[in-house]
């Protein structure tokens, strides 16, 4: 099902392509500091990018339907309020933008331990921009595939699906740790109905210093958002205090703002024409009414205001009371207590989530066929490892019937 590549192999066809882009960027792995194997630039406009193990790590993709207006940080401070924790400030959060639009922002947001980081600072030096180590590797991948690094400080590893970023794990150097952590991915990928292309395997003791550093500008180039990426905690606190984006705008908004200026042309129109016309004046709001929407309305300026306040609202045709129900009923008869935990609901009229941990993929697996069978269309739309034991998922909720109208 899955193509294996050496990265060594792979590497070493079109050493020489583009290779006068991003000269001023040079890649080097923990090790390579330590050992003092590596240059540091000198330069200004030159950096050094580390390639780290890093045992706390976590990877979320987001979307939110604001722009450049919006203020992301915010939304993902409430969206991952269970990554954070109650306590913020010893994890640190770096988004990373990958598309943006008028009314649309999507990309991936980085959690890692503060203490793991500053530490990892001391020990190298600061003024070093960090990535984890298996993003070097998207390029090879094709963008929907997996990358495994495999050296003495550990074993990590990254899936990328649709040209992006979507779960990473670490595990300690084991005789078998490269086998496991690939075999763990993969269950993970069945569970969730992701296609694996290809598994890019990196074994530091074999990769010379140009192979890294042509992987690595690969990388640069084919992922979006990656040039700005930096897990630092300089990064990190720079991008916390920088509030680039605000006030949020929903999906719906152009079109409530059409039905919102029509509402007033209705006031306006009957307003204006009171005085040109008071015999007619009750008839304009009417004639107004039946020229936009093609109806007649007893109405019409309450009725746009029900038009306004109903858009959007055709999304799932369950109501808070039914999606409770219908949760409680799989819960009681389809999940053990003992495998599974729910932390959250989060109802929404087109889209409901629940967020809980459990003690593997299996069990998250039987509660998302159960909801499938309880008036839902259940799909997981995320699963992470928690450090130390156990996992925790999301699990997105539409109405079948409303699904099966779309």
């Amino acid at each position: 099902m899955t193509i294996f590549n050496k990265l060594k192999d792979s590497l070493s066809q079109n050493a020489r392509s583009n290779a006068k882009m991003d000269d001023n960027i040079r890649f080097c792995t923990e090790e390579d500091l330590v050992d003092r194997n590596v240059t540091l630039p000198s330069a200004q406009n030159e950096r050094a990018i580390a390639l780290l193990q890093l045992r706390t790590l976590s990877v979320h993709p987001f979307s939110f339907p604001f722009g450049k207006n919006g203020r992301v940080r915010d939304a993902l401070k409430m969206s991952f309020k269970y990554a954070l924790g109650n306590d913020d400030d010893s994890i640190l959060m770096i988004p990373q933008v990958t598309e943006q639009g008028s009314d649309r922002t999507e990309g991936v947001v980085w959690f890692v331990s503060k203490a793991e980081i500053e530490e990892t600072e001391e020990r190298l030096g600061e003024g070093i921009t960090f990535w984890p180590a298996p993003l070097a590797m998207f390029h090879e991948t094709g963008g929907n595939g997996l990358a495994i690094w495999n050296a003495d400080s550990g074993t990590s590893g990254m899936l990328f699906k649709d040209s992006s970023p979507l779960l990473y794990r670490w595990t300690p150097s084991a005789e078998n740790s490269v086998n496991d952590l690939e075999k763990w991915f993969v269950d993970y990928s069945r569970s969730a109905d992701i296609t694996i292309d290809n598994i890019i395997l990196a074994e530091r003791s074999s990769l010379s210093a140009r192979s890294i550093q042509k992987a690595g500008r690969e990388t640069l180039r084919s992922l979006k958002g990656s040039a700005s990426l930096d897990l630092s905690t300089k990064s990190a606190d720079s991008a916390r205090k920088l509030e680039f984006f605000f006030a949020a705008a929903f999906s719906t908004a152009r079109a409530a703002a059409f039905l919102g200026l029509l509402f007033l042309v209705l006031s306006a129109g009957a307003f204006f024409y009171s005085i040109l016309n008071s015999d007619r004046f009750e008839d304009v709001p009417f004639e107004i009414y039946g020229i936009a929407f093609g109806e007649r309305s007893n109405s019409p300026l309450a009725s746009s205001a029900a038009r306004v306040k109903n858009l959007g609202a055709n999304g799932t045709n369950m109501s808070l009371e039914q999606t409770l129900d219908n949760i409680a009923a799989v819960w009681k008869t389809s999940v053990s207590t003992d495998s599974l935990k729910l932390d959250a609901i989060r109802y929404g009229t087109e889209r409901t989530e629940i967020q809980g941990t459990a003690a593997g993929s299996g069990p998250v697996e039987s509660l998302r066929d159960s909801l499938n069978k309880n008036g839902f269309n259940a799909k997981i739309s995320d699963i992470q490892q928690i450090p130390g034991s156990g996992m925790r998922f999301s699990i997105g909720l539409e109405s079948s019937e409303g699904s099966g109208q779309k």
